[in-house]
């Protein structure tokens, strides 16, 4: 990572309570139970400053906004770059920091449906913008 930039790395939905960090097809199959979302992002240790993080779901079948599947924040609105959703990585870079968080999701009355979540990260400055998209998913 670039000491003064910043990416969204990941974002997927799976099962909720699973232990496995991967992306689930069907994540609240078999029980029609609550899945999970998760972002991950990681920033360069000379960034700073506020950020709006947006993030949305689309139900691909209606071709339609999922409005009920978006999460609240921290995946949703500002947020600041080093605040406590920022951890230090050692591992990624000697001064990068890491925000990976999951929300769990109550699916929609409508089952079959087949659905995606965009993030978009925009540094309040236009300096920084990162777009990442999930694999498309079904809630059965």
């Amino acid at each position: 990572m670039n000491f003064n930039d910043a990416q969204i790395t990941s974002l997927y939905v799976g099962e909720d309570g699973s232990v496995a960090d991967v992306q689930d097809d069907a994540p609240n199959a078999p029980a029609a139970k609550k899945f999970r979302v998760t972002l991950e992002m990681v920033a360069g240790g000379g960034v700073a400053g506020p950020y709006e993080l947006i993030t949305t779901c689309s139900d691909l079948t209606d071709t339609a906004p999922a409005a009920a599947l978006n999460p609240p924040a921290p995946l949703n609105g500002p947020g600041t770059f080093g605040g406590v959703e920022w951890q230090v990585d050692t591992g990624v870079g000697p001064t990068d920091r890491v925000f990976k968080h999951t929300q769990v999701i109550a699916p929609p009355k409508v089952r079959g449906h087949v659905y995606r979540y965009t993030a978009a990260l925009r540094s309040t400055n236009g300096q920084i913008v990162s777009i990442r998209q999930s694999d498309p998913f079904i809630l059965l």
